[in-house]
């Protein structure tokens, strides 16, 4: 009998090794398959780190995807081989947000029934790409666009880029805010990203302003409202995003950090357009929970 439960040990031991030994090929594969997808590459001792944050970050996701409390889910995307800490310094900016004012929280419009409204058809999700924090630019635009999109029928792609070179009010690369790309726009018009294409860096000015302008802006008090109309743009915090997949959205800290453009909502969220492409969570947008979550609703400006 103390022979069988002794071989019976050694066989266990024997699977659960190799479940594990596979478990690592599969992670490791995994990683393989998403440098080659996102076209990453790293010097031996750098591929070490990156690969060992891959797998916490997977572990991290696995695990949260398993507990059915969670309104929503993660998913391995492009910032998967970041830490939180290295995801913000490289994404995000509060630096230049300082400046914002927090809207008063007045009396909102009244909330029908089932009521919706869905822009994102007047405005196109980009990727900001690492390296140059400007999500204010691509709100900016977004907003701007929306507003051309159905106030005037004009559907642009507008130059982000343009703003990120030429708008001297703010900081390019480094940060800014959209009420300030806005003005650039009302001043001196703004042109199209294939006149004036993104590169994710900032180069000296080549074209100051373009044939596209709008006639001015305003703070936006009642997002609900200002959406019933049209794309507005938002300041929020976006220290929990970095993995967000699908489903409705409320983890959020108390930052203020990205620049997005709302686009919708319903009586179950609002519809927020990021500037970290189409691969990122549902198409590029974030369903966030309803109220001022994530600050959605504190820092609205919207193009008139």
């Amino acid at each position: 009998m103390k022979e069988i439960l002794g071989l019976a040990t050694v066989i266990l031991m024997g699977i659960t090794l190799y479940m594990n030994g596979q478990s690592e090929i599969s992670t490791q594969n995994q990683f393989q398959q998403w440098q080659s997808l996102h076209s990453k590459f790293y010097t031996q001792i750098e591929e070490q780190y990156r690969r060992m944050v891959f797998e916490q970050n997977k572990k991290m996701i696995d695990e949260h995807n398993a507990n059915p409390e969670n309104t929503y889910t993660m998913a391995i995307n492009q910032f998967a081989d970041l830490t939180k800490e290295e995801f913000v310094a490289t994404y995000l900016s509060s630096e230049y947000s300082q400046g914002l004012k927090k809207k008063s929280i007045k009396a909102k419009s009244q909330s029908i029934p089932n009521e919706s409204y869905d822009w994102r058809n007047t405005t196109t999700v980009r990727d900001m790409k690492s390296g140059c924090i400007s999500s204010w630019a691509f709100s900016t635009v977004g907003a701007a666009e929306s507003y051309l999109t159905v106030v005037k029928s004009q559907k642009l792609l507008l130059s982000a880029q343009q703003l990120l070179d030429c708008d001297a009010t703010s900081f390019s690369c480094n940060g800014g805010v959209p009420y300030k790309g806005l003005d650039y726009i009302i001043n001196y018009g703004i042109t199209v990203e294939s006149v004036y294409p993104y590169t994710a860096r900032f180069s000296p000015c080549k074209k100051e302003g373009g044939p596209y302008t709008i006639n001015g802006q305003e703070d936006v008090d009642d997002l609900k409202s200002a959406l019933r109309q049209y794309g507005v743009s938002v300041f929020v915090d976006a220290t929990n995003w970095q993995f967000y997949s699908t489903g409705i959205f409320s983890n959020c800290e108390d930052n203020v950090n990205f620049a997005a453009t709302a686009v919708g909502f319903t009586d179950q969220y609002w519809i927020v357009q990021s500037s970290y492409g189409t691969g990122w969570g549902q198409n590029g947008y974030i369903y966030l929970a309803p109220g001022d979550t994530c600050g959605v609703e504190s820092f609205g400006v919207r193009a008139l």
